[in-house]
């Protein structure tokens, strides 16, 4: 069980960058699983992302295994 709230959204948006960073390297070195894991990872967080941005307390709960 994964929880988070409004407060940890900076975090998770810089998480995220980091993610496209490490998934558009991983494509131009060729590394394909390594950027299918990542893509995985990256759907995740814009999901909590989101759900953070439109939920009214701010707070997410999933069952998916932390970013």
């Amino acid at each position: 069980m994964f929880v988070t709230t409004a407060e940890f959204l900076p975090q998770h948006r810089t998480h995220r960058g980091q993610v496209i960073e490490l998934i558009t390297a991983a494509q131009a070195r060729g590394q394909t699983r390594l950027a299918e894991m990542n893509l995985q990872v990256l759907g995740n967080l814009d999901r909590i992302i989101d759900t953070l941005d439109e939920t009214p307390n701010g707070i997410e709960a999933s069952d998916t295994p932390r970013p």
